[in-house]
């Protein structure tokens, strides 16, 4: 079990959710889903919804990416839902702005607009240690 499993607030010395927040940045969305799902599996509450909620973003991104639409925007709504749960600052995360960069970014699938993902409108995770 990692650290950040039993204690939120310990997670900048949690390999695996700074693995999973370096490997989103660097757009291997299955990797940071896969990183984030070895620290999910131990958790409960607020910090399941938290991590299931980055783990459906980066899937729904790589759904994005792949142009599967309808995959895409069930997973973004879905995360998105999740995300709303968790307080506005979070394991380093402030979760409102992510949220509103990922709202950007899906902007045109929830339109119903199929076009490509527009690499720039993708969200970058940055942590702070006062969040």
């Amino acid at each position: 079990m990692t650290p950040s499993a039993t204690h939120p607030e310990l997670w900048a010395q949690d390999e695996s959710y700074l693995r999973g927040v370096e490997l989103f940045n660097a757009r291997q969305f299955w990797e940071s889903h896969e990183a984030w799902e070895e620290i999910w599996l131990h958790c409960d509450g607020i910090q399941s919804e938290f991590l299931q909620g980055l783990i459906q973003s980066a899937a729904a991104l790589l759904k994005y990416q792949r142009q599967q639409f309808p995959p895409a925007l069930r997973l973004y709504q879905t995360a998105s839902g999740r995300l709303s749960l968790c307080p506005d600052n979070y394991m380093g995360l402030n979760v409102r702005q992510f949220e509103e960069k990922l709202k950007l970014c899906f902007e045109p699938v929830v339109r119903g607009e199929n076009s490509a993902l527009d690499q720039a409108k993708i969200p970058v995770i940055s942590l702070e240690a006062g969040a």
